[in-house]
Protein backbone atom coordinates (compact mmCIF):
# COMPACT_ATOMS: atom_id res chain seq x y z
CA UNK A 1 0.00 0.00 0.00
CA UNK A 2 1.39 3.10 -1.16
CA UNK A 3 0.08 6.48 -0.57
CA UNK A 4 0.46 10.24 -2.31
CA UNK A 5 -0.58 12.60 -0.28
CA UNK A 6 -1.45 16.39 -1.75
CA UNK A 7 -2.88 19.19 -0.38
CA UNK A 8 -6.18 21.14 -0.71
CA UNK A 9 -6.20 24.02 -2.89
CA UNK A 10 -8.64 25.92 -0.72
CA UNK A 11 -6.55 25.74 2.75
CA UNK A 12 -2.93 26.07 -0.13
CA UNK A 13 -4.66 29.75 -1.66
CA UNK A 14 -5.13 30.88 2.04
CA UNK A 15 -1.77 30.06 3.80
CA UNK A 16 0.83 29.65 0.99
CA UNK A 17 3.01 31.68 -0.78
CA UNK A 18 1.27 34.15 -3.96
CA UNK A 19 3.79 33.17 -5.92
CA UNK A 20 3.19 29.83 -8.08
CA UNK A 21 6.53 28.82 -8.25
CA UNK A 22 7.19 29.57 -4.72
CA UNK A 23 3.99 28.04 -3.57
CA UNK A 24 4.53 24.41 -5.11
CA UNK A 25 8.16 24.83 -3.59
CA UNK A 26 6.53 25.42 0.13
CA UNK A 27 3.89 22.64 -0.36
CA UNK A 28 6.92 20.09 -1.64
CA UNK A 29 8.92 21.33 1.58
CA UNK A 30 5.58 20.39 3.81
CA UNK A 31 6.32 16.74 2.47
CA UNK A 32 3.17 16.72 -0.40
CA UNK A 33 3.64 15.21 -3.38
CA UNK A 34 0.85 18.02 -4.40
CA UNK A 35 -1.99 20.21 -4.51
CA UNK A 36 -5.58 18.59 -5.54
CA UNK A 37 -6.99 21.76 -7.55
CA UNK A 38 -10.67 23.20 -6.60
CA UNK A 39 -12.12 27.02 -6.78
CA UNK A 40 -10.38 28.99 -3.59
CA UNK A 41 -10.98 31.87 -1.37
CA UNK A 42 -7.80 33.29 -2.87
CA UNK A 43 -7.92 32.36 -7.11
CA UNK A 44 -5.71 30.40 -8.29
CA UNK A 45 -4.17 30.66 -11.94
CA UNK A 46 -3.88 26.99 -12.38
CA UNK A 47 -2.22 27.24 -15.91
CA UNK A 48 0.62 29.62 -14.47
CA UNK A 49 0.56 26.52 -11.74
CA UNK A 50 1.62 23.71 -14.24
CA UNK A 51 4.51 25.88 -15.91
CA UNK A 52 5.77 26.86 -12.68
CA UNK A 53 5.62 22.83 -12.04
CA UNK A 54 6.92 21.58 -14.88
CA UNK A 55 10.61 20.98 -13.29
CA UNK A 56 9.84 19.70 -10.19
CA UNK A 57 9.02 16.66 -8.36
CA UNK A 58 5.37 17.24 -8.26
CA UNK A 59 1.96 16.21 -9.13
CA UNK A 60 -1.55 18.01 -9.79
CA UNK A 61 -3.72 14.75 -10.71
CA UNK A 62 -7.13 15.81 -9.26
CA UNK A 63 -9.91 18.79 -9.90
CA UNK A 64 -12.64 19.24 -7.56
CA UNK A 65 -15.73 20.54 -8.78
CA UNK A 66 -16.92 23.24 -6.48
CA UNK A 67 -16.32 24.21 -2.76
CA UNK A 68 -15.06 20.83 0.34
CA UNK A 69 -16.43 23.98 2.73
CA UNK A 70 -19.21 24.91 1.44
CA UNK A 71 -22.54 22.83 1.47
CA UNK A 72 -24.66 24.12 -0.89
CA UNK A 73 -22.34 23.10 -3.89
CA UNK A 74 -22.11 24.63 -7.78
CA UNK A 75 -23.01 20.62 -8.54
CA UNK A 76 -26.51 21.12 -6.71
CA UNK A 77 -28.45 21.33 -9.90
CA UNK A 78 -27.07 18.25 -11.19
CA UNK A 79 -30.70 17.04 -9.43
CA UNK A 80 -32.95 19.57 -10.43
CA UNK A 81 -35.94 19.75 -12.55
CA UNK A 82 -35.23 23.31 -13.61
CA UNK A 83 -33.42 23.46 -16.83
CA UNK A 84 -31.82 26.97 -15.55
CA UNK A 85 -30.26 25.16 -12.38
CA UNK A 86 -29.06 22.20 -14.52
CA UNK A 87 -27.12 24.32 -16.77
CA UNK A 88 -25.55 26.38 -13.69
CA UNK A 89 -23.89 23.19 -12.78
CA UNK A 90 -22.85 21.30 -15.76
CA UNK A 91 -21.45 25.24 -16.30
CA UNK A 92 -19.44 24.76 -13.11
CA UNK A 93 -18.52 20.50 -14.58
CA UNK A 94 -17.55 22.07 -17.73
CA UNK A 95 -14.89 24.72 -16.09
CA UNK A 96 -13.12 21.89 -14.18
CA UNK A 97 -12.81 20.13 -17.02
CA UNK A 98 -10.99 22.83 -18.83
CA UNK A 99 -8.87 23.45 -15.29
CA UNK A 100 -7.89 19.93 -15.64
CA UNK A 101 -6.90 20.14 -19.29
CA UNK A 102 -4.93 23.14 -18.25
CA UNK A 103 -3.82 20.98 -15.36
CA UNK A 104 -2.74 17.55 -17.52
CA UNK A 105 -5.05 15.70 -15.48
CA UNK A 106 -7.63 12.80 -16.08
CA UNK A 107 -9.36 12.77 -12.86
CA UNK A 108 -12.51 15.31 -11.88
CA UNK A 109 -14.48 14.91 -8.42
CA UNK A 110 -17.95 15.95 -7.94
CA UNK A 111 -20.78 15.55 -5.84
CA UNK A 112 -23.81 14.61 -7.93
CA UNK A 113 -26.18 16.64 -6.98
CA UNK A 114 -28.94 18.20 -4.18
CA UNK A 115 -32.13 17.03 -3.42
CA UNK A 116 -34.75 20.00 -3.49
CA UNK A 117 -37.08 20.31 -0.66
CA UNK A 118 -40.12 22.37 -0.05
CA UNK A 119 -40.13 25.03 2.98
CA UNK A 120 -37.57 26.75 5.24
CA UNK A 121 -34.86 25.13 6.18
CA UNK A 122 -33.13 26.22 9.17
CA UNK A 123 -29.79 24.24 8.43
CA UNK A 124 -28.89 21.47 5.98
CA UNK A 125 -24.81 21.82 6.71
CA UNK A 126 -23.45 18.96 8.28
CA UNK A 127 -20.37 20.41 9.41
CA UNK A 128 -22.39 23.67 11.07
CA UNK A 129 -20.64 24.14 14.25
CA UNK A 130 -23.47 26.55 15.27
CA UNK A 131 -26.50 24.19 14.72
CA UNK A 132 -26.86 21.46 17.47
CA UNK A 133 -27.91 18.40 15.15
CA UNK A 134 -29.04 15.65 16.51
CA UNK A 135 -30.59 12.13 15.31
CA UNK A 136 -34.23 13.40 15.55
CA UNK A 137 -33.05 16.94 13.49
CA UNK A 138 -31.37 14.76 10.94
CA UNK A 139 -34.42 12.26 10.51
CA UNK A 140 -36.90 15.14 10.13
CA UNK A 141 -34.93 16.59 7.51
CA UNK A 142 -34.47 13.55 5.76
CA UNK A 143 -37.94 12.54 5.92
CA UNK A 144 -38.37 15.98 4.38
CA UNK A 145 -35.72 15.31 1.37
CA UNK A 146 -37.78 11.45 0.65
CA UNK A 147 -40.57 13.48 -0.74
CA UNK A 148 -38.34 14.48 -4.27
CA UNK A 149 -35.57 12.13 -4.10
CA UNK A 150 -36.09 9.75 -6.41
CA UNK A 151 -37.68 12.28 -8.99
CA UNK A 152 -33.98 14.12 -8.37
CA UNK A 153 -31.75 11.04 -8.38
CA UNK A 154 -33.22 10.50 -11.99
CA UNK A 155 -31.93 13.93 -13.24
CA UNK A 156 -28.69 13.47 -11.31
CA UNK A 157 -28.37 9.96 -13.33
CA UNK A 158 -29.39 11.40 -16.43
CA UNK A 159 -26.64 14.40 -15.73
CA UNK A 160 -23.74 12.45 -14.77
CA UNK A 161 -24.12 10.01 -18.00
CA UNK A 162 -23.93 12.95 -20.26
CA UNK A 163 -21.07 14.42 -18.22
CA UNK A 164 -19.15 10.87 -18.99
CA UNK A 165 -20.17 10.16 -22.02
CA UNK A 166 -19.84 14.09 -23.04
CA UNK A 167 -15.99 14.13 -21.73
CA UNK A 168 -14.66 10.76 -22.28
CA UNK A 169 -10.71 11.64 -21.85
CA UNK A 170 -11.45 12.17 -18.42
CA UNK A 171 -12.07 10.27 -15.42
CA UNK A 172 -15.21 11.08 -13.47
CA UNK A 173 -15.62 10.47 -9.53
CA UNK A 174 -18.92 11.35 -7.36
CA UNK A 175 -18.34 12.01 -4.04
CA UNK A 176 -20.56 12.89 -0.88
CA UNK A 177 -21.31 16.10 0.21
CA UNK A 178 -21.54 17.83 3.61
CA UNK A 179 -25.09 18.99 2.55
CA UNK A 180 -27.81 16.52 3.74
CA UNK A 181 -30.16 16.77 0.99
CA UNK A 182 -27.19 15.25 -1.06
CA UNK A 183 -28.20 12.38 -3.31
CA UNK A 184 -24.65 11.16 -2.75
CA UNK A 185 -26.15 9.52 0.81
CA UNK A 186 -25.13 5.70 0.86
CA UNK A 187 -28.65 4.89 -0.37
CA UNK A 188 -28.26 7.57 -3.56
CA UNK A 189 -24.73 6.60 -4.19
CA UNK A 190 -25.94 2.79 -4.52
CA UNK A 191 -28.77 3.42 -6.59
CA UNK A 192 -26.44 5.98 -8.87
CA UNK A 193 -23.91 3.35 -9.34
CA UNK A 194 -26.73 0.18 -9.94
CA UNK A 195 -28.46 2.79 -12.26
CA UNK A 196 -24.86 3.99 -14.40
CA UNK A 197 -22.95 0.79 -13.73
CA UNK A 198 -21.81 0.38 -17.21
CA UNK A 199 -20.00 3.85 -17.06
CA UNK A 200 -16.25 4.03 -16.06
CA UNK A 201 -17.85 6.14 -12.88
CA UNK A 202 -15.30 6.25 -9.48
CA UNK A 203 -16.04 6.89 -5.85
CA UNK A 204 -14.12 9.47 -3.78
CA UNK A 205 -14.53 8.99 -0.34
CA UNK A 206 -14.94 11.90 2.25
CA UNK A 207 -13.36 10.83 5.30
CA UNK A 208 -15.01 13.77 7.41
CA UNK A 209 -18.56 13.57 5.53
CA UNK A 210 -18.31 9.63 6.71
CA UNK A 211 -17.55 10.48 10.11
CA UNK A 212 -20.21 13.19 10.58
CA UNK A 213 -22.95 10.94 8.89
CA UNK A 214 -22.00 8.31 11.54
CA UNK A 215 -22.32 11.22 14.55
CA UNK A 216 -25.09 12.12 13.56
CA UNK A 217 -27.04 9.09 12.03
CA UNK A 218 -25.39 6.21 13.55
CA UNK A 219 -24.40 5.08 10.20
CA UNK A 220 -20.94 3.32 10.00
CA UNK A 221 -17.97 4.93 8.39
CA UNK A 222 -17.17 1.39 6.48
CA UNK A 223 -20.64 0.79 5.09
CA UNK A 224 -19.75 3.16 1.64
CA UNK A 225 -15.84 1.23 1.44
CA UNK A 226 -17.63 -2.07 1.55
CA UNK A 227 -19.88 -1.39 -1.15
CA UNK A 228 -18.15 0.89 -3.25
CA UNK A 229 -14.19 0.02 -2.51
CA UNK A 230 -13.93 -2.09 -6.00
CA UNK A 231 -14.77 1.65 -7.53
CA UNK A 232 -12.77 3.37 -5.04
CA UNK A 233 -10.43 6.67 -6.92
CA UNK A 234 -8.85 8.31 -4.02
CA UNK A 235 -10.04 10.10 -0.47
CA UNK A 236 -10.62 13.30 1.29
CA UNK A 237 -8.88 13.37 4.74
CA UNK A 238 -10.02 16.07 6.98
CA UNK A 239 -11.58 15.21 9.80
CA UNK A 240 -14.87 15.85 11.76
CA UNK A 241 -16.67 16.40 15.51
CA UNK A 242 -19.75 18.74 16.01
CA UNK A 243 -17.35 21.69 16.18
CA UNK A 244 -17.11 21.31 12.44
CA UNK A 245 -15.92 19.82 9.65
CA UNK A 246 -12.29 19.56 7.56
CA UNK A 247 -10.70 19.62 10.68
CA UNK A 248 -6.86 18.36 11.08
CA UNK A 249 -7.09 14.66 10.92
CA UNK A 250 -6.79 13.26 14.74
CA UNK A 251 -8.75 15.99 15.96
CA UNK A 252 -12.05 14.14 15.04
CA UNK A 253 -14.26 11.16 14.58
CA UNK A 254 -12.51 9.59 11.86
CA UNK A 255 -11.77 5.91 12.01
CA UNK A 256 -8.16 5.96 9.89
CA UNK A 257 -7.52 2.70 10.57
CA UNK A 258 -10.45 1.51 9.05
CA UNK A 259 -9.78 3.79 6.14
CA UNK A 260 -6.14 2.43 5.81
CA UNK A 261 -7.64 -1.27 5.07
CA UNK A 262 -9.45 0.13 2.14
CA UNK A 263 -6.19 1.84 0.25
CA UNK A 264 -5.69 -0.74 -2.62
CA UNK A 265 -2.37 -1.57 -3.20
CA UNK A 266 -1.25 0.78 -6.15
CA UNK A 267 1.75 2.57 -6.00
CA UNK A 268 -0.32 5.84 -6.32
CA UNK A 269 -3.54 6.00 -4.56
CA UNK A 270 -4.07 9.98 -3.89
CA UNK A 271 -5.03 11.08 -0.38
CA UNK A 272 -6.14 15.07 -0.13
CA UNK A 273 -5.92 16.68 3.03
CA UNK A 274 -8.43 19.15 2.84
CA UNK A 275 -8.57 21.54 5.61
CA UNK A 276 -10.90 24.47 6.80
CA UNK A 277 -8.52 27.71 6.11
CA UNK A 278 -8.80 28.34 9.96
CA UNK A 279 -6.65 25.61 10.68
CA UNK A 280 -3.03 26.92 11.75
CA UNK A 281 -0.20 25.98 9.30
CA UNK A 282 1.11 24.68 13.04
CA UNK A 283 -0.88 21.96 13.20
CA UNK A 284 0.83 20.04 10.40
CA UNK A 285 3.58 18.22 12.71
CA UNK A 286 0.50 16.43 14.22
CA UNK A 287 -1.47 15.92 11.42
CA UNK A 288 1.76 14.13 9.37
CA UNK A 289 2.00 12.15 12.89
CA UNK A 290 -2.01 10.89 12.80
CA UNK A 291 -1.41 9.20 9.51
CA UNK A 292 1.75 8.26 8.89
CA UNK A 293 0.69 6.02 12.02
CA UNK A 294 -1.93 4.40 10.01
CA UNK A 295 0.35 4.40 6.08
CA UNK A 296 -2.12 7.16 4.98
Amino acid sequence: MTVQRFLGSEWVSVHGPRDPRQLLVWVLDAGFAGVLAAPAPRPIDWSAMRSAAVDLPLELPVVRVGSVLAADSVTAGLASSREGQQATAMAAVRRAVETAAALGCRQIVLEPGLVPVMGEIESDDLGDPSYQWSAERGVAMVARRSVGRNEALDHACRAVHQLVRGFPEFRFSVTAGRNIRSIADHQGLLDLFEDLHQLPLGYWHDAAVGARREQIFGEAQGELLEDLGNRLTGMSLGDASPDGMQLPPGSGGVDYALLATYVPRTNSFPVAIELDPSVAPGDFAGVRSCLDKYGL
